[in-house]
């Protein structure tokens, strides 16, 4: 069974919100698109609510949570049946894909609004953050945790006999004992650490030794000092985040995590700068607070899509 072209062109449409900054022209397009017929409307909203049921913030799919409770190769088997129980006419590879681009093949894998916890091979115990994506790969021994979004919190301590590492986009993070926090933000990925040290290697940058007490961003090509301590870039283990002179865009995919929908921000305003404390519990107040601080609007296209642009 193939997809209708509206639902196509839905999927589309996620697709392409999702992939980074979205500008005036393509909110433009979107929104003419979206209410040329009402077909298009129709496939959208269809779409967005088969999508926050996945990501678990529906609690009519025990499917997925009972999924989310078991061991990871049965985990992936029952995700990818409620996944296709919700969306139809994808065909095989079709639903691979989505699979794998929506973290349900991941070993640990959080719903939008949703913290977890996890236990490696060793005992060493792990806590990440909403909407959070994350592969292992590497050895019993020296374990290799792949992070494709969000944040985990690793207390690897005493020191181990052996290595382990925390991986994004940007670089990987190694430690033979430390407490840290590695989490994968919009443009770059941010290190701190409590306790022991860790050696911070950007994809194509000089490794960095992070001690206890330190806090690195960094990219593919550099590492760059951060003021925030440990407690505040972990902040998200209480349900609080703090940001300090942090773009915007960053700020608005950390909300993301814990809230159903698209949030975006348009042109120049996507680079303004913001410091605050925001309760990750109410992103909508959370939003009123960056409209307070910033010279922003924020414009809504239907349910799913909100996006703030510069006044």
């Amino acid at each position: 069974m193939r997809l209708a072209p509206a639902e196509h062109q839905a999927v589309m449409w996620e697709v392409r919100l999702r992939e980074g900054d979205v500008g005036a022209s393509v909110l433009n397009e979107f929104n003419h698109w979206r209410t040329a017929e009402a077909a298009n409307e129709q496939a959208w909203n269809a779409l967005q609510q088969r999508l926050s049921r996945i990501g678990g913030a529906s609690r009519d799919t025990p499917a997925m949570a009972r999924a989310l409770r078991t061991p990871a190769n049965e985990r992936r088997r029952a995700l990818r049946a409620a996944f296709g129980m919700l969306v139809l006419g994808c065909g095989a590879w079709g639903l691979r894909e989505a699979a794998h681009g929506l973290g349900l093949d991941a070993e640990w894998q959080s719903a939008v609004g949703e913290r977890g916890e996890g236990v490696l091979a060793d005992g060493t115990p792990l806590a990440f953050d909403a909407n959070s994506r994350i592969y292992l790969a590497g050895s019993a021994q020296s374990p290799l945790l792949r992070l494709h979004q969000g944040q985990v919190l690793v207390k690897s301590w005493p020191p181990r006999d052996d290595t382990l590492t925390v991986a994004t986009a940007d670089g990987a993070v190694s430690t033979e004992g430390a407490t840290f926090n590695v989490g994968k933000l919009h443009a770059r990925s941010v290190v701190s650490v409590s306790s022991g040290s860790a050696l911070l290697r950007p994809q194509n940058g000089r490794p960095v030794l992070v001690p206890a007490g330190e806090t690195f961003y960094f990219d593919r090509q550099a590492v760059h000092s951060a003021e925030l301590p440990f407690a505040a870039v972990s902040a998200w283990t209480r349900g609080v985040c703090v940001a300090d002179r942090m773009p915007l865009a960053e700020l608005l995919e950390i909300f993301g995590r814990y809230r159903q929908g698209l949030l975006r921000a348009s042109g120049r305003a996507a680079a303004l700068q913001i410091s605050g404390v925001f309760r990750l519990d109410d992103v909508e107040r959370a939003l009123l607070q960056v409209t307070d601080i910033l010279p922003v609007r924020a414009q809504r296209y239907g349910r799913y899509l909100t996006v703030l642009s510069g006044l």
